[in-house]
């Protein structure tokens, strides 16, 4: 035995232990099934038995889930329905042993780990920090499979399972408990414990009767087949206008809890498992699949061999829109900040909208009064740079404006201790330009955030010429702690993510100015499976942002990147974008209309195909990715994929921009690229990385 150590105590209790060998992690991967399944054929010919108890030997997990490897070698649908038919058959012979069984939920309980649990009789859970249960399968393209579909309503009822499934909900202890999926939440200290008191009631047969008068359950109502048919249909268009129906697998989730509601287990158990398999063989599966490894290959990365130091307190100087975003992410983790800003009508606009931010957590239930006061009192204020000699970190965020902020380096530099590291949050400005007149560039790095920082993962890294190892280190580890993804790109005009967004939104520009229309192209392009248009997103940027990006990426990168004049002409007339309520849309409120007073800055009646629309968009965005990928800017085609996802929105159902690029064949990708060379001009000159994969046959993704 490998996975499992199971002992029998002399009241008839056992306790099984899942212990991965050579992991940190439990996973239920095909062999430890198998292995559960040896150990349940013991117990059912044990009379001597009177309860199980499974538990894991790994701290701050039971189990995470599913061997996700298993799920991407996936090939051949028989296969997956004659495997995953195993593994049900496992956890009904778990739920019909003769006795309770108790799942010790301590840590993450995810996927096949909560479908196990489901499988027991009883489930306890601690409420710590680390616990999380879901069923989390959806966001691999797949559904449960084995059973979670089936036995999740029985516990907390149709909607609910709905709800829980399609948005990959992790619950912590209290809440779980609260939901009725599971029976009792306590601190992981107080397990043990809890373990007696159930050994008691059910060695005296008094636990049954008090647990299932607290259980939830399917609701009378919603047995009601015009109910059932409205709760799906409301769950659907709430899925549908998330996703625009580009992701099936929640979809699909809902099909099933309907159909099989008023089935036997068995009956829905088949159905559950037909409408896994083509879910996880398909691309959009494969393509989830490998996002998620990424980030979890990004969660152990550090970008440096040196010894990371540790943040203790911060200070952020600028207090805008993206100052104060930041200041908020670091007052979330509790890390003592300190606002800078010359005028306290700023800093008073700042602390609002660190209050707004919370209270938005709070009304989801996530925060408490109590605990967003202990957050806002570690947040302080100067408008003199008085107090930052003792913080470890300060992070400036004023316009970007080279001058401006050089001028803000010489006066921290003078206020702050030579241990204390200068963070710019600069969106493509050259590092090495910026640190050339301070005192200690060594501590001096790039922490791009994005906009908004409450909302977007994304962290870029950039390190100037003199950037030390441990200060790279050091906003790796803090960017991690802010529970942020750091991607550490090379020094170049607009780093990686802004190098590549902006020729998109200067084609989908110059389309513009050829005579195409504004919405039809936005639509296209939200079509692909962008969160929303070129044009939506310049306006939510800013006019005159996009056009100082751009100015820059021009004289970084020459006639590729020539900007479109729509840009200059618009803030020429004062249309910034919404910010001003006029940009390429009239925006009022949450409401937007084309501004029709746009037509006059075109200069063609052109009407283009909506291939050629997605291709002179798309395709010029894939071009310079492959540019930064031979540049060495990034690592490699995964983490330039995963910061696209992260900071554009890519649609993360394709993978992101490579992985779509080699869905599409690069000779192909290449041949395109030359045909709108040939119509537009050098800007669609294929990448020579692009050029020579294509002719010797290679994908970025093997």
């Amino acid at each position: 035995m490998k996975y499992f150590n199971l002992n029998v105590d002399e009241r008839g209790i056992a306790t099984l232990i899942f212990d991965t060998p050579k992991s940190n992690v439990n996973v239920l991967c095909f062999d430890a099934l198998y292995e559960l399944r040896e150990h349940i054929a013991e117990l059912e010919t044990n009379a001597e038995v009177k309860a199980l108890f499974i538990e894991s030997a790994k701290k701050d997990i039971f189990i995470a889930g599913a061997d996700i490897n298993e799920i991407k070698a996936f090939k051949d649908e028989d296969e997956i329905v004659s495997k995953l038919a195993e593994g049900q058959e496992i956890f009904n012979r778990l739920e019909n042993l003769p006795f309770p069984t108790v799942a010790m939920i301590d840590g993450a309980c995810l996927g096949g780990g909560l479908e196990l649990a489901m499988s027991c009789t009883y489930r306890v859970a601690t409420n710590d920090a680390h616990t999380r249960i879901g069923l989390v399968e959806v966001s691999l393209g797949i559904i449960p499979g084995l059973g979670g579909t089936q036995r999740l309503p029985l516990l907390v009822g149709f909607t609910k399972a709905i709800e829980l499934i399609t948005a990959s909900k992790r619950l912590k202890g209290d809440k779980a408990l609260k939901l009725g999926l599971v029976d009792a939440a306590m601190p992981s200290g107080y397990l043990g414990f809890k373990k007696e008191e159930y050994i008691k009631e059910i060695l005296s047969g008094t636990l049954e009767e008090k647990v299932l008068a607290k259980r939830k359950g399917i609701k009378w109502y919603e047995m009601l087949a015009p109910s059932k048919m409205l709760i799906a249909h409301l769950a659907r268009k709430a899925v549908n206008k998330k996703t625009a129906g580009h992701y099936p697998a929640p979809l699909k989730a809902i099909d099933v809890l309907e159909e099989t509601l008023p089935m036997s287990l068995e009956d829905g158990l088949k159905v559950e498992l037909e409408v896994f398999a083509p879910l996880a063989t398909s691309e959009i599966s494969k393509n989830l699949i490998e996002l998620f490894f990424t980030s979890e290959r990004l969660k152990k990365e550090k970008f440096s061999k040196a010894k990371a130091k540790n943040v203790e307190s911060a200070a952020v100087v600028g207090v805008g829109t993206m100052g104060s975003g930041i200041a908020w992410a670091l007052a979330h983790k509790d890390i003592p900040v300190r606002l800078g800003a010359r005028k306290m009508p700023s800093i008073a606009k700042a602390m609002t909208k660190l209050m707004k931010s919370f209270e938005s957590i709070k009304r989801r239930g996530r925060l408490t009064e109590r605990e967003i006061g202990l957050k806002m009192d570690r947040v302080t204020y100067t408008t003199d740079m008085r107090g930052l000699a003792n913080v470890d970190i300060v992070v400036e965020a004023v316009s970007e404006d080279p001058k401006v902020k050089q001028k803000v380096f010489a006066d921290l530099e003078a206020k702050v201790s030579e241990a204390c590291i200068i963070a710019t949050n600069t969106s493509s400005l050259d590092i090495s330009s910026l640190a050339q007149k301070t005192q200690y560039p060594e501590r001096f790095v790039g922490m791009h955030f994005f906009n908004p920082v409450q909302m977007m993962p994304l962290v870029e890294i950039i390190a100037g010429e003199k950037t030390s190892d441990e200060t790279v280190a050091t906003v790796v580890k803090l960017a991690n702690r802010l529970g942020k993804t750091p991607i550490k790109v090379s020094e170049c005009a607009g780093f990686l993510v802004n190098r590549t967004l902006l020729p998109y939104l200067n084609e989908a520009a110059k389309m513009f100015e050829e005579g195409e229309d504004v919405v039809r192209i936005d639509r296209i392009l939200k079509g692909f499976g962008m969160p929303m248009g070129p044009f939506t997103l310049a306006d939510e940027v800013g006019i005159d942002i996009g056009d100082k990006v751009s100015t820059i990426l021009h004289n970084a990168y020459g006639k590729r990147m020539h900007p479109s004049s729509v840009l200059e002409r618009m803030l020429d007339k004062g249309w910034l974008g919404k910010k001003t309520g006029t940009g390429f849309y009239i925006h009022k409120g949450k409401k937007q209309s084309y501004n029709t007073q746009m037509t006059e800055l075109q200069y063609g009646h052109k009407t283009l195909d909506d291939e050629v629309i997605l291709d002179r968009a798309i395709l010029i965005m894939v071009n310079e990715a492959a540019c930064c990928l031979e540049e060495g800017v990034v690592d490699n085609a995964q983490y330039l994929d995963m910061a696209m996802v992260m900071g554009t929105g890519f649609p993360a159902f394709r993978g992101g921009l490579l992985r779509y690029a080699d869905s599409e064949g690069l000779e192909n990708i290449v041949t395109r690229l030359q045909t709108l060379e040939e119509l537009y001009g050098e800007r669609f000159v294929p990448a020579g990385l692009l050029v020579e994969m294509a002719e010797n046959n290679k994908r970025f993704y093997p």
